[in-house]
């Protein structure tokens, strides 16, 4: 495990070969040490980091290293670990899904960067360490429109049926949704003006501006949502511009009937906001483009939108050729 100290710089670094988690063979270099002993130790914490990948979960390390520390520890303490990591560790992280991991370890990283900010720390021991989970779901789930028809068919109660309705064919999110308002809905022009979004916080109904900059924007809905929303109108008292469109609904409320309806319809179970995904989905299909797509959701840049919806765009390279060879 040597180190090098760099007489123009000063200071020590470290230069090794490691297998990365695939099985390559790689190397690695690390200058700015002010001690050999940083230079080793960040060696000794860097190959340990290889042994796992960004599908490692807190179960299996934790099981390493209980493992690892059994030789050197007596029994009595290793059932004291187990015991302590069974209830208070594994039920809040062993199960949780590679994106949610992945946003723990951003928070945790951005907590640390903070601190060490703070406290003038030299050293960051994330590095070289791979970020864990993925930011984005390896699947995605969405109804097509079959699918979503033959949901909203069962739901008679108006108020349920426009509030999916909403979600389904104009992309909005939940908070926007709940946040909707009598005069937010420009029925002769068939746009929907989004400029809020509704939270509860500790038992407090909190509206704020939406998710990004962009997210304050005008949808332009079809004539039958339209419709839809006039006739709604007509059985709220009052009808003042500033009254909220859905006053006494939650997300609960979405979520309960969501997964009540799709059972007794026979079709996938999905989540509230992956109604958005399937109106992306829908309009992908009858060929919008990506720019419109981004304008509907409030996305602040292209890239997110191609980002997360880009796999679901039929591939064209079929279309290029014939197009090349007509010329």
């Amino acid at each position: 495990m040597p180190s090098y100290y760099d007489e123009k710089t000063k200071s020590w670094y470290c230069k090794f070969n490691y297998l990365d988690w695939q099985g390559q063979r790689q190397q690695k270099m690390k200058r700015g040490f002010s001690r050999k002993k940083d230079a080793a130790d960040f060696e000794t914490r860097f190959k340990a980091s290889q042994k796992y990948d960004s599908k490692t979960t807190i179960g299996s390390i934790a099981d390493s290293y209980l493992e690892e520390i059994a030789p050197r520890r007596r029994a009595s303490t290793i059932k004291n670990y187990k015991t302590t990591f069974e209830k208070h560790i594994k039920p809040y992280f062993a199960d949780l899904s590679d994106t949610y991991m992945h946003k723990l370890d951003t928070i945790f990283r951005t907590l640390y960067a903070f601190g060490a900010k703070r406290c003038k720390l030299l050293e960051n021991p994330f590095d070289g360490l791979e970020k864990i989970g993925h930011a984005r779901a390896d699947t995605m789930q969405f109804w097509t429109l079959d699918q979503y028809r033959s949901f909203i068919a069962l739901i008679e109660d108006p108020v349920k049926h426009l509030a999916f309705d909403l979600l389904f064919y104009t992309g909005i999110r939940a908070g926007e949704l709940l946040a909707l308002q009598i005069g937010d809905a420009d029925l002769v022009q068939g746009i929907l003006h989004i400029t809020k979004s509704y939270q509860r916080i500790d038992g407090k109904n909190i509206i704020s501006p939406p998710k990004t900059k962009k997210g304050i924007r005008d949808i332009a809905m079809p004539k039958f949502l339209c419709y839809e929303i006039i006739e709604y109108k007509k059985h709220i008292y009052g009808c003042d511009p500033e009254f909220p469109l859905f006053a006494k609904m939650c997300r609960g409320t979405l979520k309960y009937n969501l997964d009540k309806y799709s059972k007794l319809a026979g079709i996938p179970r999905i989540r509230v906001h992956d109604l958005r995904h399937s109106h992306v989905a829908l309009l992908i299909e009858q060929g919008v483009a990506p720019m419109i797509i981004q304008e509907r959701l409030g996305h602040e840049s292209i890239n997110t939108t191609l980002g997360t919806y880009g796999h679901l765009y039929p591939n064209k390279q079929k279309q290029v050729v014939d197009i090349l060879d007509n010329l």
